[in-house]
């Protein structure tokens, strides 16, 4: 929750622990695991990081690295802004439509 709260929308690594994985998920946070580019970044580089195609560019460099895609259901959590917003607005679509 720190993390988030320090305004960081992402977290490049080499991979991470499950549950931090999931926490950070249901909070919003994007981790995503680019050996390469975590590796090769330096302190103050500047990612753009496409969770939808998977792909990671450092934008100092120009270097390109690959990632896994975020399932749909996973990516729609992130652009709520976590599984309690995600949640609510699926209740409040279901209320619209009916």
């Amino acid at each position: 929750i720190a993390i988030k709260a320090a305004g960081v929308k992402a977290v490049v690594a080499e991979s991470f622990a499950r549950i931090f994985y999931r926490n950070a998920i249901n909070i919003g946070l994007a981790l995503v695991e680019a050996p390469e580019a975590s590796q090769e970044t330096e302190t103050g580089d500047i990612l753009e990081i496409d969770t939808d195609e998977g792909g990671v560019l450092n934008t100092r460099t120009g270097e390109s690295y690959s990632s896994r895609p975020f399932p749909p259901y996973v990516q729609q959590i992130i652009d709520a802004g976590g599984l309690m917003e995600a949640v609510g607005q699926r209740v409040q679509a279901k209320k619209l439509a009916q």
